[in-house]
C-alpha cells in the first residue's frame, strides 16, 4: 500500500440521487476512515461538475443510474471538461458487460452496491488513488516525451492506420508549412501524392502495423514542399504506440546539408584529380616544348643568317621556321591555360584579375566546342579588373561557355550567337555569357544550383558544374544570377567586386644589354637532355656551358668546390628534385645555392609551391626562347660584377 495514499486525507465526493444509497456509503466510509476520508455529497450531474472542476476531491463514487442519465455519459463530460482523477461506479447489479464498459471509458472500478462492505469500498479507494497516481506519472512522462520531439531538429510524423495523427514542428517546417492542421486528418495516399515526388512513391512501404513487425531499415527519398521544390530527405519507418494505440512512426531527416557536403567532397576529389591531370599533361607537353622553341629561336636567330642559300630558297626556310614558331607558340598558349587551371587550388586569396585575359584563355580552351555551333560575339568594356583568381575565374567562364555551347545544336552557325559581354555594375562588374539555345524550363531554373541536378544525358553532366561555379563565385565575394527563356536562350551572369589596385604585370623579358656581356661559367642541371643540349647550343657561344642530368652528380660537383656564375637547375626531377638539389648546396655553400635558377614545366606539389613561395631565385617557365633566356643570363651576370 502507498504510504501516501494511506496517511494523506482523502476527499471523496459521491454522486447519488438515492439518500439511502448515500447513507449506506457514508457509514461504510465511517467504518475504515479514521478521519482520514472526508465524504461529500451531491444528487445530480450538474452540481456534481461543479463540485469537480473545483480541484477539491481526490475521487468520484458515481451511482450507474443517475436520474435520467447513465453514470457512464456523467463520465465522459467529466474527461471533456478536464477532470481526469479516479471515478468508481456503483450499481445495484452485478453485470460484467456493464463492468467491461465502465473501465473502456475510464472508470477505476465498477462495485456492486448489494456487495459493498467497508474494507471493499476502502480497497477500491486506495486502488483507484494509486492507479491514478501512474497515470498521471505516465501522463507526465508522455508529456515530456512529446515536447522532446516537438523540440527536434527532424521531421516525425505519426500515421495510425491510413490517418497521420501527430507530425512535429520539424516535418511542418520541413514541408514548407505553417501549421500541423494543414496535415492532420489526412490520409496516406493523399499526403503522398502531395509532398511525395512521383518517382519516390513506388519505394515507400505499403504494409499496415500488422506488417510491420519490425523496423525498417532508413531510405533515401525525394519530397516535394508545398511551393513544389524538390527535396532529398532520410526516411525511417517505425512501428510503436502513440496515445495507446498501434502506429507507424516515421523519421523524416533532411539530407540537404549532408548533400551538399557530399557534393563539396566530390567536387574536391573531381578538382584536385583534374588539376593533376592538367599539371602533369602541362608538364610533359613542356619540356619536348621547350626545346623545340629553344631549337627553332636558335635556329632562326643563329644558324640561319650564316647559311648561304638562293634567295628564294632562304626566304622560304625564314617562311617554314616562323610558322612553326607559330605553331609552337600556340602550343604554349594552351599548356599556359592548362597550368593555369590546375592551379585552382581550394583555398586561395582573391586578387586583381583581368577580365579580359581570363575571359580570352577561357574561350581559347571552348573554341572548339563553340565553332560547329554558334557565331562568338565578344562584348568587352574596357580593361575590367575584379577581384578573384585567375584560375578559379577561368573555371567559371570555361564552364558557362562550353554550356552555352551545348544549349545549341550542331550546323546552324550563322543563326546561333554565344554573346560574352563585361560592363561595370553597381556592386563592381558583371560578366554575362548570353546564347540562342533551347533556354531552361521554369522548373529546371529553380533546380540549376542543386548538387547533382542535369538535364544533359547520362555520362554528358554530372550535375556538379554549375553548383561548382557558385561556390567559386561566392568565395570571391560575389554572386551568380540567371534568366532564360525555352526556345529563345539564356543569360548566365557572374558579378563580382571590382579590384582596388591593378594586377602587377609580369616581368618584361629582359632586354638585351648593348655593351659586350662578361664570358660566365654555367650548369644546367635538367633529366631531360634535350633541354640540357638547346640551352648550351643557345648560350654556348657567349659562355661555358656544362649541363647535367643528375642532380646528384650536380650536388658531387659543387660541393666538391667546383665553381660556376650562374645553375639553371629543374626543379622537379626523378632521382632528386631541384628543391633538394639547393637545400643540400645552401648547407654547404649558401652562396652557390642563391646562384641557382629555377626552370619550371609545371606539375607543382603543394611542397614545390611553398619552396617557390620561400626561396628569393629567380625562375623560368617553360618554354622559354633564345632572347629570354640570353637576356636573363646576361642580367644576372652583370648584377654580379
Amino acid at each position: 500500500m502507498n504510504p501516501e495514499v494511506e496517511q494523506s486525507l482523502i476527499r471523496i465526493l459521491l454522486v447519488e440521487d438515492d439518500e439511502d444509497d448515500f447513507v449506506l456509503t457514508r457509514d461504510a466510509l465511517r467504518t475504515i476512515s479514521r478521519g482520514r476520508m472526508v465524504l461529500e455529497w451531491v444528487d445530480n450531474g450538474e452540481q456534481a461538475l461543479a463540485e469537480l472542476m473545483t480541484g477539491r476531491h481526490d475521487v468520484c463514487l458515481l451511482d450507474y443510474r443517475l436520474g435520467a442519465n447513465t453514470g457512464l455519459e456523467l463520465l465522459a463530460r467529466m474527461r471533456r471538461q478536464g477532470w481526469l482523477g479516479p471515478v468508481i461506479l456503483l450499481t445495484g447489479m452485478e453485470d460484467e458487460t456493464l463492468d467491461e464498459q465502465a473501465l473502456k471509458a475510464g472508470a477505476a472500478d465498477f462495485l456492486d452496491k448489494s456487495q459493498l462492505s467497508p474494507t471493499l469500498l476502502a480497497r477500491a479507494i486506495r486502488y483507484a488513488l494509486q492507479h491514478a497516481r501512474t497515470l498521471e506519472d505516465l501522463r507526465r512522462s508522455q508529456a515530456s516525451f512529446r515536447e522532446l520531439i516537438e523540440r527536434l531538429p527532424d521531421g516525425i510524423g505519426v500515421t495510425q492506420g491510413e490517418k497521420l495523427v501527430y507530425a512535429n514542428p520539424a516535418l511542418v517546417t520541413l514541408i514548407g508549412l505553417s501549421s500541423a492542421d494543414e496535415l492532420l486528418g489526412g490520409s496516406r495516399a493523399e499526403l503522398e501524392g502531395i509532398f511525395i515526388h512521383a518517382e519516390s512513391r513506388p519505394l515507400l512501404p505499403r504494409d499496415d502495423q500488422a506488417g510491420m513487425p519490425e523496423k525498417r531499415p532508413p531510405m533515401e527519398i525525394r519530397m516535394v514542399r508545398r511551393d513544389g521544390t524538390p527535396i532529398f530527405v532520410e526516411l525511417a519507418p517505425t512501428p510503436s504506440v502513440f496515445d495507446g494505440q498501434p502506429c507507424i512512426v516515421w523519421l523524416v531527416r533532411d539530407l540537404t546539408e549532408r548533400r551538399q557536403m557530399e557534393a563539396r567532397l566530390v567536387r574536391a576529389d573531381r578538382m584536385a584529380s583534374l588539376g593533376t591531370l592538367a599539371a602533369g599533361i602541362a608538364h610533359e607537353i613542356n619540356n619536348p616544348l621547350a626545346f623545340t622553341v629553344a631549337n627553332l629561336s636558335h635556329l632562326e636567330t643563329d644558324v640561319l643568317p650564316r647559311l648561304t642559300l638562293p634567295a628564294g630558297e632562304q626566304d622560304e626556310m625564314r617562311k617554314l621556321v616562323a610558322d612553326s614558331q607559330l605553331g609552337a607558340t600556340r602550343v604554349r598558349d594552351i599548356v599556359r591555360q592548362l597550368k593555369m587551371f590546375s592551379r585552382a587550388e581550394e583555398h586561395v586569396r582573391p586578387e586583381p584579375v583581368e577580365v579580359n585575359r581570363v575571359l580570352e584563355s577561357a574561350i581559347s580552351m571552348a573554341s572548339n566546342e563553340i565553332k560547329h555551333r554558334a557565331r562568338l560575339v565578344r562584348d568587352y568594356t574596357g580593361q575590367l579588373m575584379a577581384e578573384a583568381h585567375e584560375g578559379r575565374l577561368g573555371q567559371v567562364l570555361l564552364n558557362l561557355l562550353v554550356n552555352a555551347a551545348q544549349a545549341i545544336p550542331e550546323g546552324n552557325v550563322e543563326g546561333n550567337e554565344i554573346r560574352i559581354l563585361t560592363r561595370t555594375h553597381a556592386e563592381g562588374l558583371a560578366i554575362e555569357v548570353r546564347d540562342t539555345g533551347s533556354g531552361i524550363s521554369a522548373e529546371n531554373l529553380a533546380r540549376l544550383f542543386e548538387p547533382f541536378f542535369t538535364t544533359k544525358p547520362v555520362g554528358v553532366g554530372t550535375g556538379l558544374g554549375l553548383p561548382i561555379c557558385q561556390d567559386i563565385v561566392t568565395s570571391f565575394g560575389g554572386r551568380m544570377e540567371v534568366e532564360s527563356e525555352v526556345g529563345k536562350g539564356s543569360t548566365f551572369r557572374v558579378i563580382l567586386r571590382a579590384a582596388n589596385t591593378a594586377r602587377p604585370s609580369e616581368a618584361p623579358q629582359e632586354a638585351a644589354v648593348s655593351a659586350a656581356p662578361r664570358r660566365g661559367r654555367i650548369l644546367v642541371v635538367d633529366d631531360e637532355p634535350m633541354i640540357g643540349m638547346a640551352i648550351r647550343r643557345t648560350l654556348q657561344r657567349e659562355h661555358e656551358v656544362i649541363t647535367l642530368t643528375s642532380a646528384r652528380e650536380a650536388q658531387a660537383r659543387l660541393i666538391s668546390g667546383e665553381r660556376f656564375d650562374i645553375i639553371l637547375c629543374d626543379l622537379m626531377m626523378p632521382e632528386m628534385s631541384g628543391m633538394e638539389l639547393h637545400q643540400a648546396v645552401a648547407n654547404h655553400s649558401p652562396g652557390l645555392a642563391g646562384k641557382m635558377v629555377f626552370l619550371t614545366g609545371g606539375a607543382f606539389t603543394a611542397n614545390a609551391h611553398a619552396f617557390l613561395n620561400h626561396v628569393p631565385n629567380r625562375r623560368v617557365e617553360k618554354p622559354f626562347s633564345t632572347q629570354e633566356l640570353r637576356g636573363l643570363v646576361q642580367s644576372l651576370l652583370a648584377s654580379a660584377s
